[in-house]
């Protein structure tokens, strides 16, 4: 995404280093009346973008280690690492700076 057509002003920070992203509840996938904690981030660091994915049960949150399903993946391109981010679920007009504890 050039900057120029860019509609995600976040993705400017994330070309300067910051992280970018958000936290929410959802329904959990194939379960729709449980629901899950999800965190997405991305920033760039060393040239390289890194996505951020978690995802934990509220119930299992004391046990996040065992239970949760946790993904960093490393690529190349900004499009890359926010299709991926896309493809678990998030929202990129819902990205902003994180508030407190920052998934990296």
């Amino acid at each position: 995404m050039s900057s120029g057509s860019d509609p995600f002003i976040w993705s400017k920070a994330v070309e300067r280093g910051r992280t970018r992203g958000y936290e929410c509840m959802r329904p959990k996938p194939g379960v729709p009346e449980s629901q899950e904690f999800v965190q997405y981030a991305m920033r760039k660091k060393d040239g390289r973008y890194q996505a951020y994915f978690f995802a934990v049960d509220p119930q299992e949150v004391h046990i996040a280690e065992d239970c949760a399903e946790e993904e960093l993946l490393i690529f190349d391109g900004f499009d890359q690492a926010l299709r991926y981010l896309c493809s678990r679920g998030a929202d990129p007009a819902q990205f902003a700076p994180f508030k407190g504890q920052k998934p990296f």
